[in-house]
């Protein structure tokens, strides 16, 4: 609405005659060249993400501000130096396509296991601008602009600094449905996942945050289930890749908060931790925090002398 008067000039020529444009058209013209000020070929997929989803200049500046600090900083787009990201359905059967006649018949028997397999996740690079907004994604606070709640300081250390990286879940189609925030003190070996958002979406009987009134056989519940297992997938898959890169200092525990957990009840079948693991005050993981914390992953005794080459 605030661009309208240019909408309106448009459809008029030089000397004042209407032109033959429909306002829809004068509306799309318009925004092929108003779309935001500052474009650039470094940021333009920042530009596309908030065209498509119609968001103001201010958030497309902040977003591009954030990822410039992250470059000056030199931070890496990913705490392993590495993309850990599984291939969507789609994606799976597009690859199977090309492959020879000749492995057609274990492909077909990839394309069941592949179709079981409806969530991927991924560990979200920074230079990624759904950081920014991923909160308007989960339907949670954690956007760059929401200076009201604490989800603000969540979101600009998931795009700038180097110890925090965001996991998310997609759906079939691609879209990022869920997320959780990760912090990891790679010092003391050890990380925190502020909890678990969930796009709306998925929350059908919600009565609480993280509880729904359904019963556990419930499409609904057998979705979150597989949403829960596409976590649970790539923090193996992060596990693994930082062990090998960090082979004198492996991770050793994995916690997570409870707050707004949309998840509480998968979590809920893992072991309450009898203390939390710290998180720096500056990132604001509330979740983690102000709630007990349940552990996700613990490195055991056995792995420890198994490694080190002796079997007690």
């Amino acid at each position: 609405m605030s661009n309208f008067d240019i909408v309106k000039k448009r459809r008029f020529s030089e000397n004042g005659k209407l032109k033959k444009q429909t306002l829809e058209n004068a509306i799309i013209s318009m925004y092929k060249d108003y779309i935001y000020l500052g474009i650039s070929n470094q940021n333009e997929d920042i530009a596309k993400m908030c065209i498509e989803r119609g968001l103001s200049q201010e958030l497309f500046d902040k977003l591009c501000q954030l990822r410039q600090i992250r470059i000056t900083n030199n931070i890496p787009e990913h705490i392993l130096n590495k993309e850990l990201k599984e291939k969507t359905i789609l994606e799976c059967i597009d690859e199977i396509k090309m492959k020879t006649d000749r492995e057609i018949t274990d492909c077909r028997q990839l394309i069941k296991e592949l179709c079981k397999k409806q969530f991927t996740y991924e560990w979200l690079s920074k230079n990624d601008p759904n950081n920014g907004i991923i909160g308007l994604l989960c339907s949670c606070c954690t956007v760059i602009t929401n200076d009201e709640f604490y989800g603000q300081d969540i979101s600009i250390a998931s795009m700038i600094a180097s110890d925090v990286q965001n996991i998310v879940v997609r759906n079939s189609k691609g879209e990022i449905i869920s997320k959780g925030a990760m912090y990891i003190n790679k010092n003391q070996g050890y990380a925190v996942i502020n909890d678990f958002e969930m796009n709306k979406e998925y929350r059908n009987h919600e009565n609480i945050a993280g509880r729904y009134s359904v019963d556990d056989n419930s499409s609904d519940e057998q979705e979150r289930e597989m949403i829960f297992s596409a976590f649970m997938r790539g923090l193996q898959a992060f596990i693994e890749e930082y062990d090998k890169q960090n082979p004198g200092n492996p991770l050793k525990q994995i916690n997570i908060g409870m707050g707004y957990n949309r998840l509480k009840k998968q979590v809920e079948k893992y072991k309450r931790a009898t203390s939390n693991l710290n998180v720096p005050s500056k990132y604001n993981f509330k979740d983690a925090m102000n709630e007990p914390q349940y552990i996700l992953y613990q490195r055991t005794q056995k792995q420890e002398e198994f490694e080190g080459g002796e079997r007690k």
